[in-house]
């Protein structure tokens, strides 16, 4: 005879599982859209590239890669937001293990804050900045010069007063009293029109400053993770949908087999 209870313990069980089921199923999404926003918003033939830095994150394998450029660190920084997203201990200790091998800085954390808290579903574009200045500011020691700590939240509190303002892609970066910083120009355009993937996009794609595939793939990403999705893909490449669909559902296989 079961015993008394048995059953509602199981029903409990399956109910947890079912809920975990949805969330990876969510976060597969997520995953999928990021990594086909990456390859939408890279150099043309960058997939080879792309997988290659995502399978050294997940098998902790950086130690021996030289970052050369802006793209690959930027890339490096989305991979590591996603895949460790759960803990964000985690994502900050890798990000400034990064320092010691790159130009990896506090804006490279903010930004893989801001897709580990998209991939939990807990990115709130109102509060963000304000989270995070928050949190940073009670966190000495994530930059390698205080200075550069304070200048980058600067610019992320400057960021959220524009978007506030409503205040125009020119008018926003106007020389000396405007946004100068990747990711504070990044999260302008994302937290302007968090709504659609696809009109962030164009936005950058006019972006004014030497800092420009930074800009455009780091709001990529960011939209695209907070979305889960990016909308009116019929019409995009397939080529590059469907290396992005292998690439990111790899990553969430290796993701459920660290947290099964």
């Amino acid at each position: 005879m079961r015993p008394e209870g048995a059953h509602s313990h199981n029903s409990s069980r399956i109910a947890i599982l079912e809920f975990m089921l949805l969330i990876q199923k969510s976060l597969k999404s997520r995953f999928r859209a990021i990594w086909t926003s990456i390859l939408l918003t890279t150099p043309p033939n960058y997939a080879d590239r792309l997988e290659f830095l995502t399978k050294l994150v997940v098998n902790d394998s950086l130690n021996n890669l030289e970052i050369a450029n802006e793209i690959d660190l930027t890339i490096v920084v989305i991979v590591i937001g996603a895949y460790w997203h759960q803990d964000l201990q985690e994502v900050r200790s890798r990000i400034l293990a990064l320092q010691s091998q790159s130009n990896a800085d506090i804006q490279e954390l903010v930004l893989a804050y801001a897709i580990a808290l998209a991939c939990r579903d807990d990115l709130h574009p109102r509060s963000f900045i304000s989270q995070i200045c928050h949190d940073f500011n009670n966190r000495k020691l994530l930059s390698r010069d205080p200075v550069d700590q304070d200048s980058c939240l600067r610019q992320l509190q400057l960021a959220q007063k524009f978007v506030e303002q409503g205040a125009s892609m020119i008018t926003s970066h106007i020389s000396n009293s405007g946004l100068s910083q990747a990711i504070a120009s990044s999260l302008y355009y994302f937290l302007s029109t968090p709504h659609c993937w696809h009109i962030v996009n164009q936005r950058t794609q006019r972006h004014p400053l030497i800092n420009h595939p930074q800009v455009i793939i780091q709001s990529g990403a960011i939209a695209s993770a907070y979305l889960g999705e990016i909308e009116n893909i019929a019409n995009l490449n397939q080529d590059i949908l469907t290396k992005g669909a292998v690439i990111s559902d790899w990553l969430w296989t290796e993701w459920t087999g660290v947290y099964a």
